[in-house]
C-alpha cells in the first residue's frame, strides 16, 4: 500500500551534467505503487531558467506533487512556489539557505583533506 495520496505525481529532477535517465532505477518501483512519475527536463542554463522549466512541468499536472532533486536540482526544487507540492526530497542534493546562491553553497565549508 502506498503512503502517498491518491493521484500523486512524483516529479524527478536531474542534477547538472545529467538528464532524466539518471532516475531509471527509481521510476518503475514508483510506478508499481500506482504513482504518476515524471522526469522533468531542465535546460541547465541558469537557476532561474531551470525553476521556470520545472514550473512548466508542474502546470501540466494535477493533484498532490512530490519533488525529488539530485545534486544541483535540490536548489531547483526549492525554488518553486506551487501550493500542490507536498514534499521535497533531496538525494545527495544542494539545499541553499534563503537568499544563498548555489555557488556559495560550494564554498560554505573548507574543502576536506581528500578533496
Amino acid at each position: 500500500m502506498s503512503s502517498f495520496p491518491q493521484n500523486s505525481t512524483i516529479i524527478l529532477v536531474h542534477g547538472a551534467w545529467a538528464d532524466g535517465s539518471c532516475w531509471s532505477n527509481v521510476i518503475l518501483p514508483l510506478q508499481r505503487q500506482g504513482l504518476n512519475v515524471i522526469c522533468a527536463p531542465i535546460p541547465l542554463t541558469s537557476l532561474t531558467n531551470d525553476i521556470t522549466a520545472l514550473n512548466h512541468v508542474l502546470e501540466q499536472t494535477s493533484g498532490p506533487v512530490v519533488l525529488a532533486g539530485h545534486a544541483y536540482a535540490g536548489a531547483v526544487i526549492a525554488g518553486t512556489t506551487e501550493k500542490r507540492v507536498k514534499s521535497l526530497v533531496y538525494v545527495a542534493a544542494l539545499a541553499p539557505d534563503q537568499g544563498e546562491t548555489v555557488a556559495k553553497v560550494f564554498y560554505r565549508d573548507a574543502p576536506s583533506g581528500g578533496a
